[in-house]
């Protein structure tokens, strides 16, 4: 993808969350094609209060340029065929089992979304459009509560740890 040109096909996946309906709802504003990836597996993790249906109806009215894909990311085969079809110059990778206090009590769910669906989604997309950008998207929690202790403080180019021990 040339810097600074507006992707063709963008594949998001957990494309019904918080952060990647609005990456949807932004690349199709822009007037890309947005192809999600969602399994509503957020509605497992955590019930009623988890499920993205709500969000993902919303996308499907709102963002004309929007095809939602009801598939796991931990089918390779089906990630495979649909990178093979979508061909996407652009991959955010936002799908995941949240939760950090769930892993331990459902450790394999957690580490077979987790990262098994990555290299998954990875290896799909290195067989089949290995020029496509590719963005991870994840959160503080995956380091724990320790950095949150952290003192940090900002200079004039990044933030960094206060005592550099």
């Amino acid at each position: 993808m040339l810097e600074n040109a507006l992707p063709n096909a963008v594949l998001v996946t957990g494309s019904a969350g918080l952060v990647g309906s609005a990456i949807v709802r932004h690349f199709s504003a822009l007037g890309s094609n947005v192809h999600g990836v969602d399994n509503n597996e957020r509605a497992r993790f955590f019930g009623p209060d988890g499920d993205v249906t709500t969000t993902l109806n919303a996308l499907k009215a709102r963002c004309s340029r929007y095809e939602h894909h009801d598939l796991d990311i931990r089918d390779y085969k089906g990630m495979r065929s649909l990178v093979d079809r979508v061909r996407p110059d652009l991959v955010v990778h936002c799908a995941a089992q949240p939760s950090h206090d769930l892993a331990a009590s459902m450790a394999l769910d957690d580490f077979y979304v987790n990262a098994a669906g990555t290299v998954n989604l990875l290896q799909s997309i290195r067989e089949n459009t290995p020029d496509t950008t590719f963005v991870f998207m994840s959160t503080n929690k995956v380091y724990g509560d320790k950095p949150n202790e952290l003192e940090m403080i900002e200079t004039e180019s990044r933030w960094d740890y206060a005592d550099s021990e």
